[in-house]
């Protein structure tokens, strides 16, 4: 190479800037890409094709491989004549395009960082599309990789123990350096690549600090943050709400124009490469769409035989271990590598002679499936499979050999147990045993190597491979944590789980996290007990064992408060980031909860003992047990220990905050806190006022349990209450602020009487406790009430100032909110508890409950698109900024401040990146337990100085990319219910049954309404319900949800829909639950019917159970429905169909359930869409995983390609797949196959133009012609000519009818002539015309009736 230019840096403005060789030494994080890499060089004709050789068999790209495309697209271009196509060279996957917009809107918004996130699975391409990108992208912005510097070193000796966020820091601060390398004229965004072997925690963060300690001020972002994630389980669901609009998704799957691309490449490497495609596993894979059937092809090549016969006769040799370790860790933890050091001392261990031979020679008949490569100018060589389908494909293979997954990795450790191990290695060993996936259905419950052995080579296996790996790597606690949980979960050996967690404990005594896991053993274990799996589930036995669970957890407590001690103090860089652990705490509760159960299910009269309505000092006498004394003192801390955790951790913890992501919180998290705190404290203590007895009943006994009432609070009476609990304390600041809070809620609501009290009576009270400067009893609750009732009003004339120094209270409010809360929430999102409104005192403050209300509206009605960023509804909708005041206020260093009549106050901004630059700003504004935060932050259009500088601005404050609301959750103040069991035998009915009558319900908005004229049998067409009736009667009915926790003791799961019968003449007898179960299978036999009353559930024996139905002979009525502690694999399942009739895309959604679903509970949550009646049933097999397959299948696209059969009992039928159907197709065959393409059900289903309304099918020409006198009134002129338009595109009409209706003067007219026009085309006209018009104004088709 020769004649090489310096590296240089473009500017924003244009121009470039020398990158000389200290920066880029200084910069050691960051591969820069310089804007003239490679040009001037003369690059060997052998290097080039070594390089390009090297990507397609599988390395990752270098940035020679880009510059060599470029170059030869470039040459082929000019060589090629004219109207021939010229050569594909690098093949853009169709994100590129997206993702190239997406960068430009990030470089055009008004944060100071922002990110984009490129979700790619392994293998597809992802890494090479985001340098593509960088490279495309070299002469416009400061492209960079991150790196690691320490990485890939030779010098494989002791490991210094590094503080990942202090790297962090560092890391920012080289970025910052980049941006701000030149004069500020000369400055320019980074765009920052990151990979999953280079994701830094909190970057963002840490980024956006240093521009603020900087002082950073540029007129374009300073970074924009390209995180390239690899995961092999990508969720495609628009629900998840860590998904925002700046994600892209790269699948395994090439699209049609893909597939060509890949075709015409083939032919250009063909010329160059011809002798090496058999090895070009990476580029040949992708080719062949990532389908494993090409490596069952490849080993069936002459050179795939070599390799099996290999494998069968040198099953322990060296190189086949290897091999077969590195295809298991390159299968389960995608971009794992082994370092060529690494391998070559394992081939030699015991094979000194085998020194002289290549790596390459040594690894033979492997190593054409094997690559080698350096990254980032890494010392040492890297090693691993071609392609993670081919490296899945090889376990496979090697497992049909003998050689098992399990004997691979104990293979390996053996290994490592003598050796020095490589860095990465030892993290790519924890990924591999004990990363738990994230995948559409949840968590794993283990890795999936773990989860893999056990399904190929059972439950011993796992447990072995785990001791091993807890033995081998001594000081890691993951390990013995990870076999813990398998040895309770898998085994229920609680003993061995029991020594495995004290283990993980002694390995990091301080760790919280760690000491949970042997809280979570006694727990379960106390559950087995309980349930009776696990021996006796005696009163001695369950307080034993929750006595033990609960000082587990104790201890998990007490770590944790040391934890967030230790992180808080000082300036260590973890301070900012740490997150509480409240497992311990929570677990507590659960242990409680099942005590209470347990216990009041075994006598009822555990409950007044465990309220302390009885002292605990009675036990002996009550069950007669001496014994029992000893558990005391445990008893009697329950109820005080429960309430206190509520009151003093979780209230505050729920009401104040929510997870960054839901997702991270279990469902039932806050349902258990609120069920066990209801039960335990169900009685109220005696020591309390009726007041305050009155008000904890009401769960409005504290400031943030007032804060969380919902709609349906008494807030007059609450007022009330506070009002006499005030005037008996007066000096009692913490009831003043209740007493307040109660009023400016009050407000907030209905009018009642009485009238709560005014502005000027509250501030009054304040005032008294502001005057006294106690500022040690002031909280941040009494802050904040200080700044909701003393923010400034805009000024108007006759208004009284405020002398009052906001900025000092909003000072002592976050020093209030440090001390007391912060420790606990810093990880969460706070949530504003009131907004700043439009109205005039206290009917300004707007309640974050009418927030979540207009969001939910919002969210479930999609009137409105809602751009949503991690729990986010924009403030920008209409419907919010109806009730909130847009305030003005100013930027100034990285500082924000409200300007509220002449005074400045400094407010938080949601995201600190909308605050990067000097300005005028407005924002909406809101208050959470920290302070005042700025939301929606805009930057105001200033115009002065020259034209281009006007433009600028205006440009500028366009494009302001405003920050989100927070969309507030409301606490669940939900009744808990209790539960219990019966093993109630009935004896049979013996009395012959009279003959059975099918009679079709009336349906009403709510019910299902039976009328049964005499004595009899009569069956419900709709629901499959059969009544036994002793004499005239009228039953009503319908289906309610299931409540999960009140099965969730009784060991069984729903087989039905849960059915809320009523009958008011009392006449049924006999109630005939309709069942999916096959008379041969297990699940026939373990059906019972649960009956729910209130809060509770009683578990019954069916008096029989016919081939279609489980009878149960009755008294009352209630809430009745099947229950199953088995579920046989096969049911007679039923494919229901739904038919969506649209324009562009027609839908058919094809729903996969049990047979005793009701198809009309579907069909009410099919909107729009018409059920076809075709023969549905047919044997579904629970687990299996189902694909549908259609006719014209390159038209008609079906998602998801496959998908697995659960039983779903509502209250949400989802479609199980979607086909989108051609606009023209009138039929359609669908096939439904399971494993091994065998087909359980096969219909041509006919498809018509009919659609719905008003429950009514009729067709669109006569759906059009009933509303068309309401259309000519109602239609505006803009719609008029978007509908010409439309129908002139769609070919519904031609040029000269357009032209005709549009020199019609009158609007009315225009109307008529263009709907007459459209109903004497027939139906495509009519239908084109309807969609075209839901498309263009949705609330004109609502009022029509054409929604």
């Amino acid at each position: 190479m020769a004649g090489k230019v310096m590296p240089t840096l473009p500017n924003a403005g244009g121009g470039v800037i020398l990158m000389d060789s200290e920066l880029k030494d200084s910069l050691s994080f960051l591969d820069v890409l310089s804007a003239s890499e490679f040009e001037g060089e003369q690059i060997d004709t052998a290097v080039a094709l070594e390089t390009e050789s090297d990507f397609y068999k599988g390395t990752p790209p270098k940035w020679m491989n880009f510059y060599l495309a470029d170059e030869r697209a470039n040459s082929d271009g000019s060589a090629t004549p004219r109207g021939e196509e010229k050569d594909v060279e690098f093949i853009r996957r169709d994100g590129y395009k997206k993702l190239r917009e997406l960068i430009k809107l990030q470089r055009q918004g008004s944060w100071s960082v922002n990110s984009i996130k490129l979700l790619h699975q392994p293998g597809s391409g992802g890494t090479t599309l985001a340098m593509q990108i960088l490279w495309d992208l070299r002469k416009e912005l400061r492209c960079a990789v991150l790196v690691d510097p320490s990485s890939d070193k030779k010098d494989m000796g002791k490991q210094v123990q590094k503080d990942p966020l202090s790297d962090t820091r560092t890391i920012a601060k080289q970025v910052v350096e980049l941006f701000a390398t030149g004069d500020p004229e000369n400055q320019n965004t980074v765009l920052l690549l990151q990979d999953n072997e280079h994701l830094r925690d909190h970057l963002q963060d840490f980024l956006i600090r240093e521009v603020t300690e900087q002082k950073i001020s540029a007129k374009f972002p300073v970074v924009i943050i390209l995180q390239c994630i690899r995961s092999t389980c990508i969720i495609d669901d628009e629900e998840d709400e860590s998904r925002t609009e700046a994600d892209l998704l790269l699948k395994s799957r090439l699209s049609d124009k893909e597939k060509t691309s890949f075709v015409s490449k083939e032919k250009r490497i063909q010329r160059h490469h011809r002798d090496e495609m058999g090895k070009f596993h990476g580029f040949n894979v992708m080719q062949n769409n990532f389908n494993e059937e090409y490596m069952a092809k490849t080993f069936c090549s002459e050179k795939g035989k070599e390799i099996i016969k290999y494998l069968q006769q040198n099953k322990v040799s060296r190189n086949t271990k290897l091999f077969a370790f590195l295809a298991l860790v390159n299968s389960y933890v995608p971009g794992s590598y082994l370092l060529q050091s690494q391998c070559e001392a394992f081939l030699s261990h015991q094979d000194p002679f085998g020194v002289n031979l290549s790596f390459e020679k040594r690894m033979q008949p492997f190593s054409d499936l094997i690559v080698t490569f350096s990254r980032h100018g890494g010392e040492d060589k890297r090693v691993r499979i071609a392609h993670p389908v081919l490296a899945h494909q090889c376990v496979q293979l090697l497992a049909d050999a003998g050689i098992a997954r399990s004997s691979a990795t104990l293979d390996f450790l053996q290994y490592l147990t003598r050796q020095q191990i490589q860095p990465s290695l030892l993290l790519f060993f924890k990924d591999m045993l004990t990363k738990r996936e994230t995948t559409s259905n949840g968590q794993e419950i283990f890795s999936r190597l773990i989860l893999d052995i056990e399904k190929h080579e059972g439950i011993p296996e796992c447990a072995n491979v785990l001791k091993t790996a807890s033995e081998t790597f001594k000081h890691d606690p993951f390990y013995p944590q990870s076999l813990a949980r398998f040895y309770y979960i898998k085994m229920s050996d609680f003993t061995r789980a029991e020594i495995w967690a004290e283990k993980a404990k002694e390995r990091v005594p301080t760790n919280s996290f760690i000491a949970d896991t042997l809280g979570q053993v006694h727990k379960n274990h106390l559950y087995k007990q309980v349930n009776g799996k696990s021996g006796g589930s005696g009163t001695r036995n369950i307080l034993f064992w929750a006595e033990k669970a609960i000082k587990a957890f104790k201890q998990e407590e007490e770590l944790a408060e040391k934890e967030s001690v230790n992180h808080m103090e000082g300036d260590s860089p973890t301070k900012m980031y740490h997150t509480f652990n409240n497992r311990g705490i929570f677990g507590y509760l659960q242990v409680a909860n099942i005590v209470y159960n347990s216990l009041t299910n075994l006598n009822p009269k555990w409950r007044k003992i465990l309220t302390q309505e009885i002292s605990a000092e009675h036990l002996s006498i009550l069950f007669e047990d001496r014994k029992l004394m000893k558990y005391q003192n445990f008893i009697t801390s329950l109820r005080v220990s429960v309430e206190r955790k509520f009151y003093s951790f979780f209230e505050s913890y729920l009401t104040y905050s929510e997870p960054r992501n839901w997702k991270d919180q279990t469902p039932y998290f806050q349902r258990d806190i609120v069920d066990c705190f209801c039960k335990y404290t169900s009685a109220p203590s005696p020591k309390e006022d009726l007041p305050l007895k009155t008000l904890k009943e009401k769960m409005a006994s504290t400031f943030p349990g007032l804060s969380s009432l919902n709609r349906n609070a008494n807030l007059s009476k609450i007022t009330e209450l506070w009002k006499i609990i005030n005037k008996e304390n007066p000096d009692d600041v913490n009831t003043a602020c209740n007493y307040i809070l109660a009023n400016i809620l009050q407000t907030n609501g209905p009018v009642a009487s009485p009238e709560p009290a005014t502005l000027p009576q509250l501030r009054a009270i304040l005032q008294k406790f502001m005057e006294e400067e106690n500022t040690k009893l002031w909280t941040p609750e009494f802050y904040l009430l200080v700044l909701l009732l003393f923010w400034p009003e805009e000024a108007r004339e006759g208004d009284v100032t405020n002398d009052i120094d906001l900025n000092k209270y909003v000072e002592c409010m976050k020093q209030a909110f440090d001390n007391k809360y912060k420790k606990y929430l810093q990880s969460r999102e706070l949530v504003p508890l009131f907004y700043l409104g439009k109205g005039a005192g206290l009917k300004r403050l707007v309640h974050k409950l009418s927030i979540d209300d207009i969001c939910a509206h919002l969210k479930n009605t999609k009137s409105r698109t809602l751009n949503k960023t991690r729990r986010s509804a924009e403030f920008r909708d209409t419907c919010i900024q109806d009730h909130l005041l847009r305030v003005n206020g100013v930027v100034r260093v990285h500082k924000a401040f409200a300007r509220m009549a002449d005074k400045e106050i400094e407010i938080c901004p949601q995201k600190q990146a909308s605050v990067w630059k000097d300005g005028n700003i407005s924002f909406y504004l809101g208050f959470d337990i920290s302070g005042p935060v700025a939301f929606d932050i805009k930057y105001a259009m200033h115009t002065v100085g020259s034209g281009a500088n006007v433009k600028k601005q205006k440009d500028d404050a366009i494009g302001s990319e405003g920050t989100r609301m927070q969309e507030s959750k409301t606490f669940n103040r939900g009744i808990p219910m209790g539960f219990k069991t019966s093993s109630h035998i009935h004896t049979p009915t013996l009395l012959t049954e009279p003959e059975l009558k099918n009679i079709h319900p009336q349906l009403t908005k709510t019910h299902y309404r039976l009328q049964c004229p005499h004595a009899g049998l009569f069956q419900c067409r709709l629901t499959g319900l059969v009544f036994l009736m002793e004499g005239e009667g009228e039953v009503l009915y319908r289906t309610v949800q299931w409540d999960d926790s009140l099965l969730h003791s009784t060991g069984r799961t729903p087989a039905g829909p849960l059915f809320s019968i009523d009958c008011p003449q009392g006449s049924v007898r006999q109630l005939h639950l309709p069942h999916c179960e096959i008379p041969s299978g297990k699940g026939f036999d373990s059906l019972s019917v649960a009956h729910v009353t209130g809060d509770s559930v009683e578990v019954l024996q069916p008096v029989r159970v016919t081939d279609s139905h489980a009878v149960m002979d009755i008294t009352e009525l209630s809430l009745w429905g099947l229950v199953s502690s088995y579920f046989s694999s096969s049911v007679e399942g039923q494919v229901l169909l739904f038919h969506k009739p649209q324009l562009r895309k027609p839908t058919l959604n094809v729903h996969l359930l049990p047979v005793n679903v009701p198809v009309t509970e579907v069909e009410k949550l099919q909107r729009a869409c018409k059920y076809i009646q075709i023969p549905s049933n047919c044997l579904l097999t629970c687990g299996e995983i189902y694909k549908l397959c259609c006719d014209s299948a390159e038209k008609n696209k079906i998602q998801p390609l496959a998908e697995r059969f659960r039983r779903d009992y509502g209250p949400n039928y989802h479609p199980t797949f979607q086909v989108f159907l051609e606009a023209d197709t009138e039929d359609v065959e669908l096939r439904l196959l399971k494993r091994g393409d065998e087909e359980v059900w096969m219909r041509q289903v006919p498809l018509t133009d009919t659609v719905l309304i008003g429950g009514l099918e009729v067709r669109a020409v006569e759906q059009l012609r009933f509303v068309r006198w309401k259309f000519v009134e109602k239609v505006s002129e803009p719609i008029i000519k978007c509908l010409l338009d439309g129908l002139l595109q769609k070919k519904a009409i031609n040029d000269y009818e357009k032209d005709s209706v549009k020199v019609i003067a009158e609007r009315a007219d225009k109307a008529r002539a263009i709907i007459d026009m459209v109903l004497n085309k027939g139906t495509f006209a009519c239908l084109t015309m309807k969609t075209l018009l839901c498309e263009l104004d949705q609330f004109l088709c609502s009022e029509l009736g054409l929604s």
